[in-house]
């Protein structure tokens, strides 16, 4: 495989997790608002004798929105110096040799 097929397979790999993880967040969102509207209209300030409790209710309600914007947050430091690498590794073949870096290169995304 050429170091040309090596960086367009890795930018398309990208380019499909970017988009999946777009349709993650899209997904979310709407789970979010319609649990925004549920709160609205079913709790009330008269339902929670201290401020505490409140609260903690609505920490509890959010708490797997947080995890996942936490995960996705992973996912994208990972793309992220995957691809510094894949960069860096292409400046690096043009001051030495190329063998080496397309080797790197290949074995990151090897299915």
């Amino acid at each position: 495989m050429s170091k040309e097929q090596s960086y367009i397979r890795i930018l398309t790999a990208n380019a499909t997790i970017q988009h999946h993880i777009a349709s993650i967040l899209e997904a979310k969102a709407k789970e979010l608002d319609k649990a925004a509207v549920w709160t609205r209209l079913h709790t009330h300030k008269s339902m929670y004798h201290e401020h505490d409790h409140q609260y903690k209710d609505g920490v509890r309600i959010h708490e797997k929105m947080i995890e996942v914007i936490e995960g996705i947050t992973k996912v994208e430091t990972g793309l992220a110096r995957h691809l510094k690498i894949a960069l860096n590794s292409e400046g690096e073949s043009e001051a030495s040799s190329s063998s080496s870096s397309e080797s790197e290169l290949s074995s990151l995304f090897d299915m």
